[in-house]
């Protein structure tokens, strides 16, 4: 009886130890996707992809048609509002609205779209209708100057596709001319054409959108108008592969490779997030499915910190 009681006892404490540990698991962080056609961010489980909630609300601090979104230093979302002609700056963990970070129309702010903060910590703006980058202060929002000047290197209608990479270079989509384009990323001095626009070793760039840099450190750009995935050498931009596309995949926007390894990809025409194998391309499934949460014209895509 008493090792019968002690054995009952030891699986009890078993299993309570390994609810605990099961209760107790780090969910992985969320994905966040702009809801264009809502002017909302909408929030979404990063492991299973359910919907969770509106994470900033339809129209919340003026929000009118989110394109580029990024976290800043002081851990908060940041958010270009291409109508508005400003950047909307909303709470890291609640997405409650704080203020218009960079004011409309700053600096001659016309169509923001990408978005992202400089190894100097200061926010770069791509302004798609003066064919410029626009640097702020990443303090204050205050506008420094135009650190890509108009068509330099012959930027035309720049994306949402702005990264700066550690080799100290900043790479910017070209809309207007079908290319991916380098510039110094201290002085903003024009570099050279990284990816060269619509012929055979781009294999069909048409209007480039998001830049991500993936596996084997290579570049992967959304292609709009040819409803693909591009895959290209990080080193010299030269065309590899077309990675992702079909599966429904209309109107690329977002891209992002998530905390799995995989690349996931919104695709505006059919208001969703469908995810890809990291290494083949090869189609998982429709990780956000068709306008769930009430998404409609899914742009960029964002995994929220652990």
């Amino acid at each position: 009886m008493r090792i019968y009681k002690s054995l009952v006892l030891a699986i009890a404490g078993l299993l309570t130890l390994t609810l605990a540990t099961v209760g107790n698991a780090s969910p992985g962080p969320d994905l966040l996707v702009g809801s264009r056609e809502t002017n909302s961010i909408l929030r979404y489980n990063g492991t299973t992809g359910a919907f969770v909630g509106a994470f900033v609300e339809p129209g919340s601090g003026g929000l009118n048609f989110p394109t580029g979104m990024v976290l800043g230093p002081d851990g908060n979302l940041y958010v270009s509002s291409a109508f508005s002609d400003q950047v909307l700056r909303y709470d890291g963990d609640s997405g409650a609205f704080i203020d218009a970070f960079v004011a409309t129309g700053s600096g001659g702010l016309d169509y923001p779209t990408g978005v992202a903060f400089g190894p100097d910590g200061n926010l770069y703006v791509s302004s798609r209708f003066t064919d410029q980058i626009l640097r702020y202060d990443g303090t204050t929002g205050a506008f420094i100057d135009a650190f890509v000047p108009t068509g330099s290197g012959g930027l035309a209608l720049p994306t949402i596709g702005l990264v700066f990479r550690p080799d100290g270079k900043l790479y910017v989509s070209s809309g207007g001319s079908n290319q991916v384009l380098r510039y110094n990323g201290t002085t903003g001095a024009f570099l050279d054409v990284f990816v060269a626009a619509d012929n055979a070793t781009s294999s069909s760039l048409r209007f480039p959108l998001a830049l991500a840099f993936g596996p084997g450190d290579d570049l992967f750009v959304s292609s709009e108008l040819s409803h693909r995935v591009q895959r290209y050498d990080g080193e010299n931009g030269a065309f590899i592969s077309t990675f992702a596309f079909g599966h429904g995949l209309t109107d690329p926007i977002g891209l992002t490779f998530g905390p799995d390894g995989n690349l996931y990809v919104s695709s505006a025409g059919t208001d969703r997030v469908l995810r890809f194998d990291r290494t083949t391309g090869a189609f998982i499934d429709d990780f956000v499915p068709h306008r769930s949460g009430g998404l409609r014209s899914p742009g960029a895509l964002l995994f929220m910190p652990a």
